[in-house]
């Protein structure tokens, strides 16, 4: 069954990157029936497992429908992190999760150098970030949403699916990044 639920997860992910990039778009016909047997599989592996599947749907679900809210991702994106989630469980969804948030923020960084951008979408990004903070500070602001023109659109699916190999290949050899980062 273990065996199943990462032949499933490879599946997604491989999947779900060809889509993005090609066509820009994560289908629910991958997305949908990925969280149900994710799901399935743990449950049929043990309590423990269905706990660990369910908040990890959660979790994945909850960190990306944010981001989602404030004009940063699209649905598919949301709904692939929790497929992601409901697969491999908690905490494994918080690894995939902030490994996919930093390849895509070397991608976007890497796409508004190259488009000579960079500056114009910092100041789109720090512009929201700020008018959040302020909203909370004082309740009556609204907080913005990320300026479409001034932002690039990247595949960020396809981040999320290297984001979760880095995930994967962690747990697998028990290894982290942060090992070999003195600070």
């Amino acid at each position: 069954m273990v065996l199943a639920r990462d032949i499933l997860l490879y599946a997604v992910i491989a999947v779900c990157a060809i889509t993005d990039v090609m066509y820009g778009k994560i289908f629910n016909k991958v997305t949908y029936p990925a969280i149900v047997f994710g799901v399935l599989f743990n449950l049929f592996l043990g309590i423990k497992h269905f706990q660990s599947s369910i908040i990890g749907l959660l979790v994945g679900f909850i960190l990306f429908l944010i981001v989602f809210l404030i004009g940063g991702l699209g649905g598919g994106d949301v709904k692939l992190m929790a497929a992601i989630g409901a697969i491999k469980g908690y905490p494994f969804v918080i690894y995939a999760a902030f490994y996919s948030a930093l390849v895509g923020g070397l991608m976007s960084i890497a796409m508004m150098i190259w488009k000579g951008r960079f500056l114009r979408g910092m100041r789109n990004i720090f512009r929201v970030i700020f008018s959040y903070l302020f909203s909370f500070i004082f309740p009556g602001i609204k907080p913005l949403s990320l300026n479409p023109e001034e932002s690039e659109k990247i595949p960020f699916g396809f981040a999320i699916c290297l984001g979760t190999l880095w995930a994967i290949l962690e747990f697998m050899f028990n290894v982290s990044i942060f090992d070999y980062i003195k600070i």
